[in-house]
């Protein structure tokens, strides 16, 4: 597997000192996730609402029956998988797996060194688990689910590659993108075919924490270079991969700001957009453009929906809209979803449904909410 560094913009990189995946977003792309940043200050700003869904409206789901901090692999309405996380506090972050079938969810026990920071996979006989059982031990696991066991852990590396996020395009192939700590920071992608490991580890001192997969020939991975200082300083970075060559897609740091890239979310060719924690940009299959959402809040995902693309926000004030869509030049609020203060996260499913996990500040604190396909 080739790459190609184009002319970076960025300024001097060097090795950056990783955070943990719950401090960036996780997203398995099968879903379309990742993370925006960002609310919309609707009175503030003066957002227009959007005009009703092509949808009857959303349907509310019961939730995995734990906990919150929900993330979701949905394949259709019948099935899917969730991770759940405890953040009550003094009871510890218990981290646990289900499984949904139809209308109930099964809570399912994975191997006792597997973890499920990041789900992928294509199908309930499909499933990856990836993460870190032990956050201090810089330890890594991959382990495969076929719907009724458990493989061994297929890490190519556990010590030195970090697998941040991941996606799966078939059974036998299996995306990652993450950081090689072998001698310093460097970002790197693995690929699994269904019997091996492909792992290329670019010379660039940063690292990848988030990837979207529009086909084996049309990958997209995003991140962050470094510059060592104290405190560092992170530029963005972006990769792009055509089923041949990894080519990095310029995009210019902000001055004076961190821009390590949070999430990455292709809605086609000339639709990629990509967030830090602070701003957004979109690219157009020319050049890149900043798209900032409005507000002071903070994101969590982009979605797709009956080819628009969505914003899930956390927002700043509970006057602010939870939800927002592109309409080619702008943001604009969204007001169909009821449910919650706050989106924790968007997924597109494989058959065109969208689903939200919102949160309120008050219980019930978790909702979650699906969107039929819109009819054709």
């Amino acid at each position: 597997m080739a790459w190609s560094l184009l002319r970076s913009r960025s300024r001097n990189p060097i090795p950056h000192h990783g955070k943990s995946r719950s401090q960036s977003q996780s997203r398995s792309r099968s879903r379309r996730r990742a993370a925006v940043l960002a609310a919309a200050a609707a009175l503030a700003v003066g957002l227009a609402a959007s005009p009703a869904n092509a949808a009857a409206g959303w349907e509310s789901l019961p939730p995995p029956p734990a906990y919150d901090n929900v993330k979701l692999l949905p394949f259709d309405s019948q099935n899917s998988y969730a991770t759940t996380k405890s953040s009550c506090w003094g009871c510890g972050a218990q981290e646990e797996l289900w499984q949904r079938s139809g209308s109930t969810w099964k809570k399912l026990t994975p191997p006792a060194d597997a973890a499920a920071q990041t789900l992928a996979g294509t199908g309930p006989d499909d499933l990856w688990a990836i993460g870190r059982k032990d956050l201090s031990s810089g330890v890594w696991h991959v382990h495969h689910y076929d719907g009724t066991k458990w493989s061994a852990d297929l890490h190519p590396d556990t010590r030195n590659l970090e697998i941040r996020d991941a996606e799966a395009v078939s059974r036998t192939s299996l995306w990652g993108v993450g950081n090689n700590r072998t001698g310093g920071w460097a970002p790197t992608v693995t690929h699994w075919d269904g019997r091996t490991w492909n792992t290329t580890t670019f010379p660039v001192n940063g690292g990848l924490d988030a990837v979207d997969v529009r086909s084996e020939n049309d990958i997209w991975a995003a991140g962050y270079r470094s510059d060592g200082g104290v405190p560092a300083a992170y530029d963005p970075l972006v990769m792009h991969y055509d089923g041949t060559r990894w080519s990095e897609v310029p995009l210019p740091g902000i001055p004076g700001e961190n821009d390590a890239l949070r999430t990455v979310f292709s809605n086609g060719p000339n639709d990629v957009w990509v967030a830090s924690d602070s701003h957004e940009w979109h690219w157009d299959g020319t050049a890149w453009a900043r798209r900032d959402l409005p507000g002071a809040g903070y994101g969590t995902t982009f979605a797709r929906y009956g080819g628009q693309v969505y914003a899930g926000t956390q927002v700043a004030d509970v006057r602010d809209p939870k939800l927002l869509r592109w309409s080619g030049t702008s943001w604009v609020a969204d007001t169909s979803l009821t449910k919650g203060t706050s989106v924790r996260e968007l997924s597109s499913s494989p058959d065109g449904a969208l689903y939200a996990v919102s949160q309120s500040l008050s219980a019930p604190y978790t909702f979650l909410s699906r969107l039929a396909p819109p009819a054709s």
